[in-house]
């Protein structure tokens, strides 16, 4: 696994234990930063079920200034910050939180950010419940986007109190969903 573009780029990542985490593969990374764009001017992410942060760490390359990543498992806690440490990311650039990814939601209300990565584990339908929750606190900033990665057979609702899915990409077993305020297309 590895940093697809960007300041870090072609650089390798850590995986965790292939039990604990799912990571999104560099094939699927570098079609949702298409998707995206490939670069960014700034801006703040929010890795959420952080598994490697392979995501966070994507965003970061690619000019996000500031990124948090939140999971519950010490394993993948620990997996982050060995792959941050490898690339030299600054400390005051991000924040590592071992977390269940409700209880930090609830306890964060007050933040905002630009992007959001949802990868929950298959098994749990945490998708719709976070989506919801980042649009009914206003955590997504007014042009900020939410992708969430699901089971290819999971049906994403269309919309989450003003939270539109502009776009939906299936990759292998994977699906990923765009959202942004506004609209439906």
């Amino acid at each position: 696994m590895r940093v697809i573009a960007g300041m870090y780029r072609r650089r390798l990542l850590k995986e965790a234990d292939k039990h604990a985490t799912r990571p999104t593969t560099d094939k699927n990374r570098e079609m949702v930063f298409n998707v995206l764009g490939q670069f960014f001017d700034g801006g703040t992410v929010l890795d959420l079920y952080a598994g490697t942060g392979a995501m966070g760490i994507e965003a970061l390359s690619r000019g996000c200034t500031r990124a948090t990543f939140v999971d519950c498992d010490p394993v993948a806690i620990r997996t982050i910050n060995d792959n941050l440490e490898s690339l030299h990311v600054s400390r005051q650039a991000v924040a590592v939180i071992r977390a269940e990814a409700e209880a930090w939601l609830s306890a964060n209300q007050t933040e905002r950010f630009d992007l959001v990565f949802l990868d929950p584990p298959y098994a749990q339908e945490a998708v719709p419940a976070t989506i919801r929750f980042l649009a009914e606190h206003t955590m997504l900033a007014k042009d900020g986007i939410v992708v969430a990665e699901t089971d290819r057979a999971f049906q994403n609702a269309s919309d989450f109190a003003g939270l539109a899915r502009y776009r939906e990409i299936p990759a292998g077993n994977s699906k990923f969903a765009f959202y942004r305020w506004g609209e439906q297309s």
